[in-house]
């Protein structure tokens, strides 16, 4: 049975340290590098416009962990945004122990990083009896491009371009259109749906 995770079941552990645009890139973007006026409103902006692709998208673009709280133990976890760079732990409370995680071995399950799936693998039936209650299964994972391997690392070299094209064409529309009242019509960036195309998941 496949479990598809929601993100209102994710915690955020370890955020992202960085933005996949950086300021100097989205001020060469917006034309203004010479001046460092509106550097505080652009990096609201850039990460205003990460968020939303993230959710729109269901991504996560610069590492970071989250853990999902689950029922049950089930055949097949579906995580929510990808892509699934590790897991690093499997938890679960039992009415022996209701106030202690045990860590599950991780010879009871596989990760499939393409898929962004964990498969419990044949032999779970020998599988421990979670406690009943919502979060009596923890799962804890690192998702987001993988970093670069150079030296110094690069945390947002392996963000695809396109991802990055997409988060200045909205953090610049929502830079140059900041005020409610405008008598300008806003019209949809119909760029930004070609360039995310790839990763719209139907």
């Amino acid at each position: 049975m496949t479990y598809r995770i929601s993100t209102r079941q994710l915690t955020e552990t370890v955020a992202p340290t960085v933005e996949p645009v950086s300021l100097p890139e989205m001020k060469v973007h917006c034309r203004c590098e010479d001046t460092s006026d509106h550097d505080t409103i652009l990096h609201i902006m850039v990460k205003a416009a990460r968020q939303w692709v993230e959710r729109e998208y269901q991504l996560s673009l610069v590492q970071r962990t989250y853990r999902a709280d689950v029922p049950w133990f089930s055949g097949l976890y579906d995580l929510p945004l990808k892509p699934l760079s590790s897991v690093t732990s499997i938890k679960y409370y039992t009415d022996a122990s209701p106030q202690v995680l045990t860590t599950l071995a991780d010879t009871y399950y596989r990760a499939d990083l393409g898929r962004g799936q964990i498969y419990l693998k044949a032999d779970s039936a020998a599988l421990p009896t979670p406690s009943t209650r919502h979060d009596a299964v923890q799962i804890t994972y690192v998702a987001g491009f993988e970093p670069s391997t150079d030296s110094p690392q690069s945390l947002t070299a392996n963000v695809p371009e396109a991802i990055k094209s997409t988060i200045k064409l909205l953090a610049a529309d929502l830079f140059e259109n900041r005020e409610t009242n405008t008598q300008l019509k806003m019209q949809e960036l119909k760029t930004t749906k070609m360039l995310m195309a790839p990763w719209r998941e139907y």
